[in-house]
């Protein structure tokens, strides 16, 4: 029996200067997705392995979701079984419903003898987001799909501009084991922003693209920036600033929230610097008693989803 194991990264949404528009894809986590043809005319969701509380009805589940809309846009509809692993939680702000919606559409497309380039995958990931989520964001499908840093002018193929890396840099990902919804998360965000604040902001986005083109790292550090969202949701994430001062204070290039939270970011030049700042992170929220998941990160354009195995049987 023809089967299709996809791998697709956790991401990093936002990114400080990017609010719904920018994504980075993390390299140590992330889903796996496994599909296979069941010779009948439906999709089912055969085992969910690490997400117990996820649905596995046909019509909720991001992944089966993802590869209907494809079989429908192909007018094809050769059912598949779904076989999900989750690298990591549902809730962290890494994307969790993404790296499944990408790990779907990468399986699938390959399944079907890639009918679709990467970039036209990205539109399908975000049906799985539409139904995880309530609408068909792009800014961490995108660089699930894609790999490395991601502007979304927009949701169609040519709006997806993928941004150039600067090499040696690592991201420090902290997920403390509190619960902060997405919706409740974006309660708490202001319908205005001062004309003054937004044109800093926009103003930090365009040193920041520029900072990747030209390779530098001290406009690339002073220029990620969150002006708008950071003030208001720091308040959910217990020792946010207790560990942005200690992570700056040891050489991070940045520090911030990873969508919407709670998780946190920093990022690093080099390997040894992440390490340490992985650290001083971990004692800053010892005194906290709360449980926390940590990972370094390469950051690269090739951290994108891929093939990790061909004609696995499912069991």
């Amino acid at each position: 029996m023809k089967t299709i194991k996809a791998f697709a990264p956790a991401t990093i949404a936002n990114f400080n200067v990017g609010y719904d528009v920018l994504g980075v894809a993390l390299s140590h986590i992330g889903d796996e997705v496994e599909l296979a043809f069941n010779g009948k005319q439906e999709n089912r969701i055969v085992a969910m392995i690490n997400g117990e509380h996820l649905p596995v009805e046909a019509d909720k589940n991001c992944c089966s979701v993802v590869v209907r809309k494809m079989q429908e846009h192909l007018g094809v509809f050769s059912g598949v079984d779904i076989r999900i692993t989750k690298g990591f939680a549902s809730g962290s702000g890494l994307g969790s419903s993404s790296a499944s919606s990408a790990a779907a559409a990468f399986a699938y497309n390959e399944l079907t003898g890639r009918p679709f380039t990467r970039k036209e995958l990205v539109a399908f990931a975000a049906e799985g987001e539409r139904v995880a989520c309530g609408s068909a964001h792009v800014d961490n499908v995108a660089p699930s799909v894609l790999g490395g840093i991601v502007l979304a002018k927009g949701k169609e193929t040519n709006d997806l501009i993928e941004l150039p890396i600067i090499e040696n840099l690592y991201a420090v990902t902290l997920f403390p084991d509190i619960k902060i919804n997405t919706s409740d998360s974006r309660k708490i965000l202001k319908d205005h922003i001062p004309l003054k604040t937004a044109s800093k902001q926009v103003g930090l986005m365009g040193a920041f693209v520029s900072s990747l083109y030209d390779k530098d790292l001290q406009r690339f550090s002073s220029s990620l920036q969150d002006l708008m969202i950071e003030p208001m949701r720091s308040l959910l994430i217990p020792e946010f600033y207790e560990m942005k001062t200690a992570a700056m204070a040891h050489h991070a290039l940045a520090f911030g929230i990873s969508g919407s939270g709670p998780s946190v970011f920093a990022v690093a030049e080099g390997e040894k610097k992440a390490q340490g700042i992985l650290t001083v992170l971990r004692e800053v929220y010892r005194p906290a008693a709360i449980k926390i998941q940590t990972h370094v990160h390469a950051l690269g354009k090739k951290n994108g989803a891929k093939i990790i195995n061909r004609d696995y049987a499912l069991h």
